[in-house]
């Protein structure tokens, strides 16, 4: 009997309304600008170098795919596994024509199907400026564990959540 594969092992994963395709240099670079741009990094001053630097930085435990639907790039999500009896969404990031068309929730139902059955949790954190990301996570299920006070820049509060996966 073959063993199933590692968590988050594979190179490339097929959703049902999208791929996760692995990002390269040249989709790190588009993707932090991107980002960037975005109201959320805006707000907390996070640039578009910083971004990529993270994106493109050596790290076995950190794994970064490029959301593409029907041929076109639609996100990003960065998934740390191990991490505290679960996995981690380190970031996730929907561009904004892609939004509302329940790709977050088919993301969020992806790391639950990768997170090892041993481990029972998924973590993430949220800015607690951040209404509608909280709102969101709340609907798939994370309650908000803790808050991290000044964490990215002084002034700004980012809230630890978590997901209990039955």
């Amino acid at each position: 009997m073959k063993a199933a594969p590692a968590p988050f092992s594979k190179k490339d994963y097929a959703l049902k309304s999208c791929a996760l395709l692995p990002l390269n240099r040249k989709n790190a670079v588009e993707m932090a600008s991107a980002l960037a741009r975005m109201d959320l990094w805006k707000k907390i001053g996070y640039p578009a170098k910083a971004l990529e630097k993270h994106l493109l930085a050596p790290d076995k435990g950190l794994k970064r795919f490029r959301v593409e639907c029907a041929g076109k790039t639609a996100g990003i999500i960065c998934v740390r596994y191990p991490w505290l009896r679960g996995s981690y969404l380190d970031l996730l990031g929907i561009f904004a024509n892609f939004q509302g068309q329940g790709l977050g929730r088919e993301l969020i139902a992806w790391m639950e199907e990768q997170t090892s059955p041993a481990c029972k949790n998924i973590w993430a954190l949220v800015s607690s400026f951040n209404s509608s990301a909280r709102e969101f996570y709340r609907k798939q299920g994370f309650i908000e564990t803790g808050t991290l006070r000044d964490l990215v820049k002084p002034g700004y509060d980012e809230i630890l959540i978590r997901k209990i996966i039955a």
